[in-house]
């Protein structure tokens, strides 16, 4: 069974990376009902305009250095908590990328400020949350530990990197009302094509709009520095250092959605460089083509059929329904709803 998800959830399920189960075992599995009374309410929130504040009110905060030094933890999270850093104890990161390479920056260059572009701007008060695919409450502690994956070493609530994090996230949304949502969080709401989307034609937009960047194997381009923690110039989405295939990108209608407002670089939500058509076609090809690391815990994930979104497609939810599989992994799919 598919269910539309409303785009306010989609900020709170997609950040940069992974949610880990481990990250939130401990709080109760919620019941359909319950979850259902959540998410009413989280869509009940009056929606607040746009707002970022300016990077130059940083210096006048008392925790200026810590703000910072979130920041510069979202921007270059492979040179400093990543898993080739040199000390062991800060490989918090499961792979090389940076927050900032899907929580996009916009004009200001903050990481997570781009509308539509994955942004931080309100995450501080759109959690705690329902995260569907455990149906538990999380927190935006949780998430955030969640979003490094199983790294080497583990983030906690205490440690220093966690709380400079929450500093950069807080003071990002100093300037949003409490208790609202905001215009630009998310992605950006598009009407899918009534079809199935195409790998084939996909293949060739890939060859025509994203090898420049990405490489022909979706490999991406390594920085010289590659094996001290230098990450990349531009950033794999194929391979073991991107989602894998139980990740929320994993599924074509959200990547559609990415894409279509962020790529290739330069394409924002109201000025977008491709057709929704083209950016299907192309999350069709680069999620049935291009390989990526395996998730065997992603049998577990949306415990309840019934909240279970379009596109998460696994052969395992589909064992005499090929037709049902095929369908999950190329659509035609639900338009995604407010």
């Amino acid at each position: 069974m598919f269910m539309t998800l409303p785009s306010w959830w989609i900020h709170g399920a997609l950040l940069c990376g992974v949610l880990t189960t481990t990250a939130v075992l401990a709080e109760p599995v919620l019941d359909r009902q319950q979850a259902a009374q959540l998410l009413l309410a989280q869509q009940a929130r009056a929606v607040q305009p746009w707002r970022v504040p300016n990077a130059v009110d940083i210096e006048r905060q008392p925790n200026a250095v810590l703000i910072r030094q979130g920041m510069a933890l979202l921007q270059n999270t492979t040179r400093l908590a990543g898993p080739l850093v040199a000390d062991r104890s800060k490989r918090f990161s499961r792979n090389n990328l940076n927050c900032i390479n899907c929580h996009e920056a916009g004009p200001s260059g903050l990481p997570g400020s781009k509308p539509y572009g994955l942004a931080l701007v309100n995450a501080i008060h759109d959690y705690p949350r329902l995260d569907i695919k455990s149906m538990r409450v999380i927190t935006l502690e949780q998430r955030v530990a969640g979003m490094f994956g199983k790294g080497e070493a583990s983030m906690s609530a205490d440690t220093p990197e966690m709380k400079a994090i929450l500093a950069y996230l807080n003071w990002l949304g100093s300037e949003a009302q409490p208790g609202m949502s905001m215009q630009g969080m998310g992605l950006a709401r598009i009407t899918l094509p009534e079809r199935a989307a195409d790998p084939g034609r996909g293949q060739a937009l890939f060859g025509q709009y994203c090898v420049q960047c990405h490489g022909a194997q979706g490999l991406g381009l390594k920085a010289p520095d590659f094996a001290t923690g230098g990450g990349y110039v531009f950033p794999p989405i194929a391979g073991d250092d991107t989602y894998d295939d139980g990740g929320h990108m994993y599924m074509v209608p959200l990547l559609t959605q990415f894409i279509h407002a962020n790529m290739p670089l330069g394409s924002t939500a109201d000025t977008p460089l491709l057709s929704v058509e083209q950016a299907y076609d192309i999350a069709a090809y680069v999620n049935s083509e291009l390989p990526r690391r395996h998730a065997p815990q992603r049998v577990d994930a949306y415990p309840d059929p019934a909240w279970r979104p379009a596109g998460f497609a696994i052969p395992e939810h589909f064992p005499d329904d090929p037709t049902g599989y095929q369908r999950a992994r190329f659509g035609p799919f639900p338009t995604p709803s407010e």
